[in-house]
């Protein structure tokens, strides 16, 4: 049997109610990136979970961010960003850069050794994505930046650190939990 849905939209409005949409939002997974910048000449960087591929022909990305925060303002700025695709095993850095109200310099966590980018790179993650501001729209609340893909490195090695049901996990279990199983298995459905 099938469970049934419960209803988000808030009966006087034609809009969700906040609380019901984030409930509904939160059983999307999603992997985890910080968005990396320059900020008074050190490395910055913040947490985000909302963030895409746009298109591959050019290769082109979309970050989006509170338009109160200092990410918004400082991208804004520098027209320029870069976003490192968080490893199972990076949990510090990831609460380091959600922490509300919290500084978000990220010596501790940049990769000294990559300069070839205009943008810091999270030491140990997946990938790293260079990215040039191409535009900018304000919805609501938030401020989505597409951007051009100016340099990509990917790693490939390891698996990725994901956010769902507002905790962070991995593909076997929350974060800090050994996966069930250590070895790869196979696909039950084939």
């Amino acid at each position: 049997m099938v469970p049934k849905l419960s209803l988000i939209t808030d009966q006087t409005s034609s809009v969700a109610s906040s609380r019901p949409f984030a409930d509904a939002m939160s059983a999307l997974a999603s992997g985890v990136a910080v968005v990396t910048c320059e900020l008074d000449g050190r490395p910055w960087g913040m947490t985000v979970t909302a963030f895409a591929s746009v298109s591959a022909d050019p290769p082109t990305v979309l970050v989006s961010i509170d338009s109160d925060a200092t990410a918004a303002d400082a991208l804004a700025a520098s027209g320029r960003f870069g976003v490192s695709i968080l490893a199972e095993d990076q949990l510090a850095v990831a609460r380091h850069g959600a922490a509300p109200g919290k500084s978000k310099f990220l010596e501790a966590f940049v990769d000294p050794d990559h300069t070839d980018d205009a943008s810091p790179m999270v030491a140990g993650a997946l990938a790293h994505l260079d990215c040039e501001v191409e535009r900018t729209i304000r919805v609501a609340d938030h401020t989505v930046f597409f951007a051009r893909v100016r340099a990509a490195h990917a790693t490939h090695f390891g698996m990725p650190l994901v956010y769902h049901s507002r905790d962070y996990r991995t593909l076997g279990a929350p974060a800090g939990r050994r996966p069930p199983t250590e070895g790869r298995t196979t696909c039950l459905a084939t």
